[in-house]
């Protein structure tokens, strides 16, 4: 047979309930010596009823006070168990109060006192251990809502009830007589709360091994302690002898214990349980502020290099728009743009063909950003390459110009919902034709004659998109003849769309009006008073970028 699991399980036992092995212990060791000093030896101490009726008096505090305590932490505890505690200690307080008072004479008189007080202290006993047994009974439940002062009354018409039972014993019960001690009735009865206590001290240790909860193991020493009082109490022969002050002391001692238990687990416990809480929420803080100061640190990383590559982006783009615009005795140019964010979607050029042509272009792009960006210089390379076959014949004639353009946009790898919209044109400054095609760009281009009168010009156009495997649109070639004095204004619609503070848009009709008080002045300074117009109206917080080009056509002297 193998007594190793056994041998284990004993030293385990012996570890975890030390201190209540330790109480049992020096209750023996404390029980054995008082009977040896009083029954053996006859010692006595002198004033043992006064001392009684201190201790007595003290226990009754202490009952009033876990009573305050584990009452008053009902309404957060909600827990019927310590609600029933609570009103067994109030019951024991008061009738350990009246104990004290029942010294000879004062409430039940002369005859038979010490029988009418030991029925006190009987029925408080089995009330005290009952309530506990009843409590440790159960798992801890939440109980509905109670009128606490109706318990309230109810306990106190118990200790009425119990005060008159006692003195006037309409049973004629006796439990104790003076020289003899307990009689066979009181020594069933205190056997009987005796048993309560064991079975409470038992159930203590059960909760502790099922919890963990220190309170339990302070408990079941509470009950050792209990148990012991009772036991002390069977020994007595006179009221007043060393096993009643014995019994006392247990009982004191173990109302203090049960005061600690009550106060932790209704004051001191919720504190301590919200300090951990406290700790446990900083040091969860503390790692969330490192965790989003890592975080932060790999964004910022991150945002860095991103604007690293959007300026990079950003001089790409910047390098395809023309440093200069050229002209010469015959035409002006003239532009401007304010991008809505660091990349601009809108772009534009004006290049010289041959001696006699100027090829135009301005357009905007999808989305903006990088990818707007990238757009954009795709359309330029793509001019470009135009530019450079055939000696730049094609690029005389706008709408093969836009074919080109599109078809190309749908052999590259774009996205579906990426697409261009922009306008190319061509002037003569032999011939002051305006030859022109639109690819989807919505705005009107603006011919402001030296009468201030404006003509807008038609420009219905099919948009450069990713529909090429479906449309093969046909892009129109249109032609203008310009006089000198004529001025020529495209745009994109960034500037027309443009919205104050009250989302109004700018519209086609404030530029008119805008047009009509700067055309005489000069083409830049039309071009810089439309631009300025535009960011007073919109508190220079433009939501889409702002694109134009003008064009003044010069008198021959």
């Amino acid at each position: 047979m193998d007594f190793t699991g056994f041998r284990k399980s004993g030293k385990d036992s012996r570890n975890l309930f030390s201190e209540v092995f330790f109480v049992l212990a020096a209750c023996i060791l404390l029980n054995v010596s008082v009977y040896v000093l009083n029954g053996l030896l006859g010692f006595t101490l002198p004033n043992i009823n006064f001392l009684i009726h201190i201790m007595l008096f003290l226990s009754s505090v202490i009952s009033l006070s876990i009573f305050l305590i584990s009452f008053s932490s009902y309404p957060q505890v909600k827990n019927y168990q310590i609600l029933i505690v609570s009103l067994t200690f109030f019951v024991v307080g008061l009738l350990d109060g009246f104990h004290v008072l029942s010294i000879p004479g004062m409430i039940f008189g002369f005859q038979e006192w010490e029988n009418k007080t030991l029925m006190i202290w009987v029925i408080t006993r089995l009330l005290n251990a009952a309530g506990f047994s009843y409590a440790l009974a159960g798992d801890e439940k939440p109980m509905k809502a109670v009128k606490r002062r109706y318990l309230i009354l109810y306990s106190i018409l118990m200790v009425i009830l119990t005060l008159c039972f006692a003195a006037f014993n309409p049973l004629k019960i006796v439990v104790f007589k003076e020289t003899s001690g307990f009689t066979a009735l009181g020594v069933v009865l205190a056997v009987t709360i005796a048993i309560f206590y064991i079975y409470d001290a038992n159930r203590a240790m059960k909760l502790f091994n099922k919890t963990g909860g220190p309170i339990y193991k302070m408990m079941a020493g509470t009950f050792v302690l209990m148990f012991f009082n009772v036991v002390s109490m069977l020994g007595i022969r006179r009221f007043y002898d060393a096993q009643n002050l014995l019994s006392q002391v247990y009982q004191l001692i173990s109302y203090g214990m049960m005061f600690n238990v009550f106060f932790v687990h209704g004051i001191k416990g919720p504190y301590i349980l919200l300090s951990q809480t406290k700790a446990e929420l900083n040091s969860y803080l503390t790692e969330m502020d490192k965790l989003v100061d890592k975080r932060t640190n790999e964004l910022r990383s991150i945002n860095e290099k991103l604007m690293a590559d959007q300026e990079i982006a950003r001089g790409m783009q910047m390098s395809m728009l023309p440093a200069s615009l050229p002209g010469n005795e015959y035409v002006t140019f003239s532009s401007g743009y304010i991008p809505a964010e660091n990349l601009s979607g809108d772009f534009y050029n004006v290049f010289k063909i041959d001696k006699d042509r100027f090829g135009i272009c301005i357009g905007d792009v999808s989305g903006h950003g990088v990818s707007a960006a990238m757009l954009s210089i795709f359309t330029f390379q793509k001019i470009q390459a135009i530019m450079e076959e055939a000696d730049g014949e094609d690029m005389t004639i706008p709408s093969i110009v836009l074919k080109n353009i599109y078809e190309s946009f749908n052999y590259a790898n774009f996205n579906d919902d990426m697409y261009i919209v922009m306008l190319y044109g061509v002037f003569n400054t032999q011939t002051g034709i305006f030859s022109y095609a639109s690819g989807g760009l919505n705005t009107t281009p603006l011919r402001i004659r030296p009468d201030g009168s404006i003509q807008e010009l038609e420009n219905d156009g099919f948009a450069i998109c990713k529909l090429g495997e479906l449309i093969n649109p046909k892009f129109v070639n249109r032609q203008i003849l310009l006089f000198p004095g004529d001025k020529l204004i495209l745009y994109t619609d960034g500037l027309t769309d443009a919205r104050n503070s009250a989302h109004e848009k700018y519209t086609t009709e404030r530029l008119k009006k805008t047009i009509l008080r700067h055309y005489k002045w000069g083409l830049d300074h039309l071009t810089e008073a439309i631009l300025e117009d535009v960011e007073n109206y919109t508190d220079q917080k433009v939501s889409d970028d702002i694109t134009m080009v003008t064009v003044d056509i010069l008198p021959p002297f």
